[in-house]
């Protein structure tokens, strides 16, 4: 549906007025001014006037390619588009700016008209818009005393682009021209986040914890999101971010950063952080080093005095998580350490060896017992000796097995731990039974 903007016939009057301050021809053109409504044609075209303001920031109609609204429609005769197009080339040939210009216009539109009440009349397009889309700063900085008022987006893009005369326009005011100060500060946030220098708006809006906070909550959303970059972190860093900030689960964004491997911003903010700083989960900062899978990343940690052998709430360990996730470099570098440990397969196995040897060393006395007994027997003394060897030796090699460094120190069931005891007192009385059996023949 085409919308059509008309450029009423008084406005080359207006015009003149105003660029020669001459009230009358000002009156007669704002007077004669048209009704600012919406007329739908027979044909769907709504054509519409606006309010003084707006033709005069354009100055004149746009091309159709400028326009991406309304097209731009007006009404002049002949006499009135000489005139326009004279006054417009004389102002550039005097060197004016656009911005002066318009201040200058408004200025004296403002003594027989309200600029406020005008910029409400329709809501299709905002002034304000207007006036930041053409970058007339001074303009908009001159207007925000006469109860204007900013959008959150509007007040950044004149923040980050007005430079520092319109900053030092909107600090003593911003209290009265700001829309919503929370929501401001909300949008401030997620400039900051795409790497804009929104700090100073910051710290005009909040004090300085809740600052802190509110950089700490934006290095949290950058890192976390799936476009996060390590210059947009470090310029929150900069401006004093500390990666404070958690998640729901906890996890601070200092988590998150060496978990992604970003070791330029974990250095910076490495001052900031203990540790012994755990998440929800009971996870440290070296569980999420090793996920990283970066080696500098790693030794980073371990400078930190992270506990590398901490397990988390579900027993899970730094060189576990390594192992789970096949972050093989991690796994390596825990390894050289002397950090490493059994998988659940590996543990039963080791478990099984070493107490399968010891049931062998408790069956060998039913038989010790036996030959022990059998009187008729002429070799008894060596094969008592022999099977009390190879006790010996088994349950040794159980010993040896049990105290290497990788077996696990989980606690054993009861029946397994009675199975123990019995090797011992199995290697008790065969060992009574070997001292018995060579007193005897050394006394024959």
């Amino acid at each position: 549906m085409e919308q059509v903007l008309i450029w009423p016939s008084q406005f080359p009057l207006l015009l003149k007025g105003l660029v020669e301050d001459n009230g009358a021809f000002i009156l007669d053109a704002l007077e004669a001014w048209p009704e600012c409504e919406v007329v739908k044609d027979e044909q769907g075209v709504i054509s519409q006037v606006l309010p003084p303001i707006f033709y005069v920031a354009w100055l004149k109609p746009l091309d159709p390619f400028e326009s991406c609204f309304f097209q731009h429609i007006d009404d002049y005769d002949e006499e009135q588009h000489l005139y326009v197009a004279q006054l417009l080339n004389h102002i550039e040939q005097a060197g004016i700016s656009r911005d002066d210009l318009t201040v200058k216009l408004l200025g004296c539109l403002s003594q027989y008209s309200s600029i406020a009440s005008q910029a409400k009349l329709q809501s299709k397009i905002s002034f304000v818009d207007l006036l930041l889309k053409y970058e007339q700063f001074k303009t908009l900085c001159w207007l925000l005393p006469q109860g204007f008022v900013l959008s959150p987006a509007q007040t950044c893009e004149l923040w980050l682009n007005g430079g520092q005369h319109s900053r030092d326009c909107l600090t003593p005011c911003y209290k009265e021209v700001l829309e919503n100060m929370a929501l401001t500060q909300a949008e401030a946030v997620k400039n900051l986040n795409e790497g804009r220098d929104c700090e100073g708006l910051l710290t005009l809006l909040c004090n300085e914890e809740e600052r802190l906070q509110i950089l700490d909550n934006a290095l949290l959303e950058q890192v976390m999101s799936g476009a996060a970059k390590q210059s947009n972190m470090l310029s929150l860093i900069e401006k004093g971010a500390r990666g404070l900030g958690a998640d729901s689960a906890g996890k601070s964004a200092m988590m998150w950063i060496v978990e992604k491997g970003f070791v330029s911003a974990a250095k910076a903010l490495k001052e900031f952080h203990c540790g012994i700083s755990l998440d929800d989960l009971g996870r440290n900062l070296m569980h999420y080093a090793v996920l990283s899978n970066s080696r500098p990343m790693l030794e980073l940690v371990e400078d930190m005095g992270v506990d590398p052998r901490l397990a988390d709430a579900s027993g899970c360990t730094p060189y576990r998580l390594a192992t789970e996730n096949q972050s093989v470099n991690s796994k390596k570098y825990l390894e050289k350490r002397g950090i490493i440990e059994l998988s659940e397969q590996a543990k039963y196995q080791r478990i099984f060896r070493v107490y399968t040897l010891k049931a062998l060393t408790v069956l060998f006395l039913p038989l010790q017992l036996v030959l022990f007994l059998d009187a008729e027997r002429d070799n008894k003394l060596s094969m008592v000796i022999l099977l009390s060897s190879c006790t010996l030796f088994i349950f040794a090699l159980a010993r040896l097995l049990k105290n290497r460094r990788l077996f696990p120190t989980t606690k054993l069931p009861l029946s397994l731990r009675f199975l123990g005891a019995l090797s011992w007192v199995s290697i008790f009385i065969q060992a009574i039974f070997t001292v018995v059996m060579s007193l005897a023949v050394v006394t024959i």
